[in-house]
Parts: structure tokens; sequence; C-alpha cells
């Protein structure tokens, strides 16, 4: 049951989708690089972005949307034959998220009995419109064990919320400090920030895996999971200190 269809399974993530070449020449990949970058937010900015450009990015506060992730609690499960319909809500609002099913293979039924009601989830997507309804292209669904990765969830999407306001998490400190993580009192990362050593990981490893650094290795060095490294990752590369390699699940320090 903890699988959901796994990170990379049937609907999960399109390769596709965020395979750009931030190495060499970078003229034009800045907007690929922002289209690939996974923001953590609550299902409220979801349902509360538009779209200034018809077709174009979403936005909410002025920050662009395209790939997203959310936590929350599987509220209901609707078999329609071609798809199953996930309700999730997180406390801040609802959102139907949709997960196709070939017709030809009578899969919905297995499909459906993957998600446990209450139960948390860990939630990916590229944000779409369909019928006039927010929903999640290319979703991915799955369950969540530790609860720790809740709370980090949210308090990760209120740093990124504030930080791309130009507002501190902390009194006293200059816009664009990421204040949730430790600082010495210049304001700087300590060695106990998980984003900075996940950066001094790729950084030390980034010569002699010229590729890219994959996600599994940060994550087992670290001892963390897969999905907060991708995460922070996401950060990392906003702040143009690491690009992606040979795909968006390794990295190479600038």
């Amino acid at each position: 049951m903890a699988d959901y269809g796994g990170l990379y399974g049937d609907g999960g993530f399109n390769q596709d989708i965020g395979n750009s070449e931030y190495g060499g020449e970078n003229n034009g990949s800045q907007k690929q690089q922002l289209r690939s970058s996974l923001t953590p937010v609550t299902i409220k900015q979801i349902t509360e972005a538009t779209q200034p450009i018809p077709d174009g990015e979403f936005q909410v506060n002025n920050v662009d949307l395209n790939l997203v992730s959310f936590v929350g609690v599987v509220r209901n499960v609707n078999d329609i034959t071609s798809a199953v319909l996930i309700t999730i809500e997180d406390g801040t609002g609802s959102i139907e998220v949709r997960r196709w099913i070939d017709e030809s293979t009578n899969a919905s039924e297995s499909e459906a009995q993957k998600y446990e009601l209450n139960k948390y989830v860990y939630v990916t997507g590229a944000l779409k419109e369909f019928n006039g309804k927010k929903n999640l292209q290319h979703a991915t669904i799955r369950g969540i064990t530790d609860h720790n990765e809740v709370v980090y969830h949210h308090l990760n999407a209120i740093a990124h919320h504030l930080k791309s306001q130009g507002l501190s998490t902390r009194p006293g400190t200059s816009g664009g400090d990421n204040g949730l993580f430790v600082k010495d009192s210049n304001g700087m990362d300590l060695p106990g920030s998980l984003q900075d050593r996940i950066f001094s990981v790729i950084r030390d490893n980034t010569s002699s895996m010229q590729e890219g650094v994959p996600v599994p290795f940060i994550s087992s060095k670290l001892n963390t999971t897969d999905d907060v490294v991708m995460e922070l990752c996401s950060e990392l590369i906003n702040e143009g200190k690491i690009y992606s390699g040979y795909d968006d699940s390794a990295y190479l320090a600038v």
C-alpha cells in the first residue's frame, strides 16, 4: 500500500518534463530550469493560482507554478473505469487528483485499491487545468510513513513562499534568508543545515561524477529521503548553485 504508483511508475513524472541541459551554454536555459523546479505548495495555493496568459504558466503571489508538490490526506477514491479520482485535502483546501487507466488492461479496480482513506500521501505533478478545474498532469502519489515529512513539507512551502516575496522567516534578518534552517550569527548556513550538506555532497562529487551526482547517492549519504533531496535541490537550482546533470535526478555544482 505504501508505493502508490511509485515515483516514476504509471502516471508518474514523464522523464521528458524538465529534461533540460544546464551545462555548457546557458542561453535560454533559465526558463527551462524554472519549469523543471519542483515547487512545494499547499492546496490553497494551487486553487488560488491563476493564468495571466491563456495556456501560460500558472501564478500565485507572482510565483510561477509548473511542477508542484504537496502533502495531504486521502478523503475519497472514485473509480470511473477510465480513471481513478483521488480527493486529497491538507487543511487549506482539497483537490481531485486523476490517475488515468488504460481501459484495455482492466486495471482500474486494482489501481483504486492502492489508496487508503485517511492516510497521508505525498503528491507531485505538473499543474494544468482540465474542464475548468485544476489538476495534476503526470501525477505521482506516494504513501507517507514518516509523519515528520508532513511537517517538513509545510515548513518548506512556507519558506519558499516567503523567500519568493523577498521576506524572511526570522525577525531581524534580510529578505531572501531561509530562516527555517540553522544559521550562525552572520546568517550563514551551519554544517547542520540539510540544504547546505546536500550542496556539499554535490560539490565534493561533481568532479568524479561528471554526469551528475544521483539523488539516491545523496539521500543515502545524508540518511534522508529522495523526495526531500529533490525539493532542496530545486531550491539550490533556483539559487544558481547547482544544475541538472544527465537527467533531472542527478545534479552538478556550478
